[in-house]
């Protein structure tokens, strides 16, 4: 997939850009950044028929989730190592069916905001690959990141669509779904939810 991204950049023709639509699975699901993979294992062997797709930039993330796919048969997760932007620009429109970002870092000191995933511009990336409204989710244990989402949706309603908040509970799929989410529930953290 790597390679296909790099041929895309190479030649920046639109007739190049990634698309999935030709693949037998009944839906295409992308989670940025992965981590451990966690969610995205358990998601792809409790659901065969579906494609997963993660893309993450830590090579160890990469590799533990390479060998626990090797280690049980595996056949409906690909890989990508390209940064998430690059990933995403080299996409088809309306090629992904839901996309997943669990806990993306926060960067909590004001000189780093600049460094979050979520931001207008990505936001309109993000929109421009999903199929439907309503697809895109997002869960954070931060509530200054929840602030700073909800503040781009208030300055920019006019290019974007509603945004969906709520406190995951303990019956909820997505919430405790990774290490850095127990973790926040065990300092006693809500984990929020949003959905565009």
């Amino acid at each position: 997939l790597d390679k296909k991204i790099i041929d895309y950049y190479k030649v920046k023709d639109d007739k190049k850009k990634i698309n999935f639509s030709n693949s037998n699975y009944s839906q295409i699901n992308l989670e940025i950044g992965f981590g451990d993979g966690e969610y995205l294992l358990r998601s792809a062997y409790s659901r065969p028929k579906e494609l997963f797709i993660g893309v993450d930039v830590y090579i160890n993330g990469i590799v533990k989730v390479l060998k626990k796919i090797l280690e049980h048969g595996i056949e409906n997760i690909i890989l990508s190592n390209v940064n998430c932007l690059f990933f995403l620009d080299s996409l088809s429109p309306k090629s992904i069916d839901n996309l997943i970002i669990i806990n993306p870092d926060p960067w909590t000191k004001k000189k780093h905001h600049k460094r979050r995933l979520i931001s207008f511009q990505n936001i309109q990336l993000f929109n421009y690959v999903v199929k439907y409204k309503h697809s895109i989710r997002i869960t954070t244990d931060s509530a200054s990141y929840v602030e700073a989402i909800q503040e781009i949706f208030h300055k920019r309603k006019e290019f974007l669509d509603d945004l969906k908040l709520e406190i995951l509970n303990k019956n909820d799929e997505l919430f405790g779904i990774s290490r850095y989410q127990r973790k926040a529930i065990e300092k006693g953290h809500n984990i929020y939810l949003l959905t565009i």
